[in-house]
């Protein structure tokens, strides 16, 4: 019995390093104090890609989407705006036009606070290389407001 708990243990920590190993982008997430904006910055793997918001919702892939979550003392300015400038292309395999980075990401939120020591929210996209995509991903992130 012990033996066969062993295994199911290996295979299941095996999966959740594999589901990490698929994430394909690595995140920072920081505060501006000279614009007061959020920034977050991906940086992509070699071959993979990420769909910008202006990827329409029913094109296919799930655009990248950053959420803010609402706390007292928080007050978004505006929407957040992706500060690179995707590449447009017709992807056969969704039979539709998208928005895509690749290598790098860059989008800020404007916001003004009063009296708050951090905030929170996550990130929300899809990344795919030439011949599959991974499921969507949800990276919560926390920022300390100095």
């Amino acid at each position: 019995m012990l033996k066969y708990f062993l295994i199911l243990n290996c295979l299941f920590y095996l999966g959740i390093n594999q589901i990490h190993a698929q994430n394909h982008v690595t995140w920072n997430f920081s505060y501006d104090t000279s614009t007061d904006k959020i920034l977050i910055k991906g940086t992509i793997d070699k071959g993979w890609h990420l769909y910008s918001q202006k990827t329409p919702l029913n094109a296919g892939p799930i655009p990248t989407t950053v959420h803010i979550d609402k706390i007292k003392g928080l007050k978004l300015i505006g929407n957040y705006s992706e500060d690179l400038v995707p590449h447009e292309i017709f992807d056969l395999n969704f039979d539709s036009k998208v928005y895509l980075f690749e290598d790098s990401y860059l989008s800020s939120q404007k916001i003004k606070c009063k009296n708050i020591q951090q905030i929170s929210g996550k990130v929300e996209y899809m990344v795919c290389d030439d011949t599959r995509c991974m499921p969507p991903i949800e990276v919560p992130f926390t920022i300390a407001i100095k």
